[in-house]
């Protein structure tokens, strides 16, 4: 039997998770075929990535990945549909304003840049750039199954090793992030998600080594917390 005829025949055995997974998120707004089909496709990707030498079931590896694409295209939807269009009209002149400054300078932009090119706030700079990255391509849940990412944070925090099985890692990340103000939105993904250096976090802000450094203690302890309610 050849690769993908496994493949195929592991996706068909397992087709009945789609059903189950697809269950909470149906009366939405989104139709049962296309949740159906992004699922369905999710399912093929995890497939195609699954080690049956790590140990794990496959249904263990594929859960995650499957309500990963699922909370994606909601978030997708989301930005095109109730970001209002201030916010996306900053985000698109912005991100032009760094292409062109990385380009003239060598390197990336910090936000007093950006904010005296586009004539922008430093607020409004940070939340067009967390939601372009939140609602747009960037994907917290693939960053952390599929780059592993996400393991400096799990071993920062004091989680347990879990393998494959992140989901309640995900629904803590997503209820502290909530909760978080923009500007530690941002610390959050540039530290733990993008493993910058508190020097460049800080020279991207505008602010002390040491703000960033006050900021990322608060923001371990909000993960901490969570953990042990």
């Amino acid at each position: 039997m050849t690769n993908l005829e496994k493949r195929n025949e592991m996706v068909e055995a397992h087709l009945y998770m789609i059903d189950i997974l697809i269950r909470k998120y149906l009366g939405k707004g989104v139709e049962y075929d296309d949740l159906y089909q992004v699922a369905a496709l999710a399912l093929v990707n995890a497939a195609d990535r699954y080690d049956p030498s790590k140990g794990y079931e496959f249904k263990t590896f594929a859960t995650p990945t499957i309500l990963g694409e699922i909370k994606k295209y909601f978030r997708d939807k989301e930005w095109s549909l109730r970001v209002p269009r201030r916010l996306k009209e900053i985000a698109g002149k912005v991100k032009e304003a760094e292409d062109a400054m990385q380009l003239e300078l060598g390197r990336n932009p910090n936000i007093e840049e950006l904010s005296e090119r586009t004539g922008y706030t430093h607020e409004e700079i940070i939340q067009a750039i967390e939601g372009a990255k939140a609602y747009g391509t960037y994907s917290l849940e693939a960053g952390l199954d599929e780059q592993d990412e996400g393991a400096s944070l799990e071993k920062f925090l004091g989680f347990e090793e879990i393998g494959y099985e992140r989901i309640e890692i995900m629904e803590i990340i997503s209820a502290v992030l909530d909760k978080m103000s923009d500007t530690n939105r941002f610390i959050f993904r540039r530290r733990f998600i993008e493993n910058r250096s508190q020097a460049e976090i800080a020279k991207e802000l505008g602010v002390s080594q040491m703000t960033v450094s006050r900021n990322e203690k608060a923001i371990i302890n909000k993960f901490r917390e969570e953990v042990q309610h």
